[in-house]
C-alpha cells in the first residue's frame, strides 16, 4: 500500500533536486511499458497513491470487490506523480479521471469496475492472483507472439516519449508542492491522523 506521501520529500526544496530523485525512482517501473508481453496487475490489497499509479501502467487490472484503490495526491498536498497525470486521463473516461484525480477519494474494487478502472472485481480477493494468472495463460497460449509484440508496440511503446516528458513535468510540479505550506499542513495531518485544513 502506498499513501502517496513521504516525509523525506519535504527536504528536497528545488525542482532540479526533485527531478533527479524522482527520475531514478520512476526508472523502477517505467520498464513495464517496454516489456514485449502484456502486463496484468493483480490488485489483492490496497493500491493507493503510488501503488495505484503503478497498477495504471499495466495493460489490464484485476482486483477484489472490497479492495481499496485511489489516487489521493491532492488530499496530501501534492500534485499527481508516478505517471498518474498521464495514465489516469488517457486510460479512463474524462469525468472518471477528473473524479479520481481531483477528489483524491478512495473507492472499492466494485466501484473501480463500474468506473472502468479495472477489468473485473472478484468477490473474493484471494481469487485475484489465480484469475490474473489464468488470463495470462489464456493470452500466451492462444495468440501469436509476433502479433502480440507488434500490438504492444503500437498501443504502448509509442507513448513512451510522451510519458517520459510528463514524468519530468510531474517531478517539477511536485517539487513546487513540497515547498508549499499546503504540503506541511498535509504532512502534519498524516502524522497526527487528522483531516487537513488547507488555507
Amino acid at each position: 500500500e502506498s499513501s502517496g506521501i513521504n516525509a523525506e520529500y519535504g527536504g528536497r526544496s528545488t525542482e532540479e533536486e526533485n527531478v533527479v530523485v524522482m527520475q531514478k525512482y520512476y526508472s523502477y517501473f517505467t520498464p513495464l511499458l517496454e516489456l514485449p508481453i502484456p502486463t496484468i496487475a493483480a490488485i489483492n490489497g490496497p493500491a493507493v497513491g503510488a501503488g495505484f499509479c503503478v497498477a495504471m501502467f499495466c495493460d489490464i487490472r484485476i482486483t477484489g470487490v472490497t479492495v481499496k484503490l485511489g489516487a489521493n495526491f491532492l488530499r496530501v498536498g501534492i500534485s499527481p506523480g508516478m505517471g498518474g497525470s498521464f495514465t489516469i486521463p488517457t486510460k479512463l473516461a474524462d469525468q472518471v479521471a477528473k473524479d479520481v484525480l481531483l477528489t483524491g477519494r478512495l473507492f472499492t474494487g466494485a466501484e473501480a469496475q463500474a468506473m472502468g478502472v479495472v477489468l473485473r472485481a472478484l468477490p473474493d480477493k484471494t481469487e485475484v492472483l489465480p484469475d490474473a494468472l489464468s488470463l495470462a495463460v489464456d493470452i500466451s497460449s492462444t495468440t501469436s507472439p509476433v502479433a502480440m509484440k507488434e500490438t504492444l508496440h503500437l498501443t504502448r511503446l509509442s507513448q513512451l516519449p510522451i510519458i517520459r516528458d510528463q514524468l519530468k513535468r510531474e517531478a517539477s510540479a511536485q517539487a513546487r508542492c513540497f515547498a508549499s505550506e499546503d504540503f506541511r499542513i498535509a504532512l502534519d495531518s498524516v502524522k497526527n491522523k487528522t483531516v487537513p485544513v488547507f488555507s
